[in-house]
């Protein structure tokens, strides 16, 4: 039997208060493995190897920033943990190249994650640059 994680990232808590109430973030979320950003965005940063409580994600846009020195194994675990809760978009956004791929639309997820388009790496530049 597999026991469900009660920890949240930090940064999570106000997420869940506000969705409590009915609210949600209006940009995407980011999930930093790679310690804190300066971004816009609402951030949240988890440990890689640390097991969460990631139902605070569902029906929302959820972008993952790693970088290629964070063990693969520690992404796709976290990419595991958080598509059970059906974000509305899921991607892992590797910092230090400024690159990534797109990992779930909604209930579309693909069979393995695609890199992503020039438009997508536009969207998404700089993000984690300044970590």
């Amino acid at each position: 039997m597999t026991q469900q994680a009660t920890a949240v990232p930090y940064g999570a808590q106000e997420i869940i208060d506000n969705r409590m109430i009915g609210k949600r973030p209006a940009d995407m979320v980011l999930v930093s493995l790679v310690g804190p950003l300066r971004e816009a965005n609402p951030v949240v940063v988890a440990k890689p190897g640390r097991a969460y409580d990631w139902r605070f994600l569902a029906r929302l846009e959820v972008l993952i920033v790693a970088s290629s020195a964070t063990d693969r194994s520690a992404v796709k675990r976290v990419v595991d943990a958080v598509l059970p809760h059906k974000p509305d978009y899921l991607g892992v956004w590797f910092a230090d190249r400024q690159a990534g791929m797109n990992v779930a639309f909604g209930c579309w997820r693909l069979r393995s994650g695609r890199g992503m388009g020039e438009h997508d790496r536009k969207a998404f530049e700089g993000i984690g640059a300044r970590a």
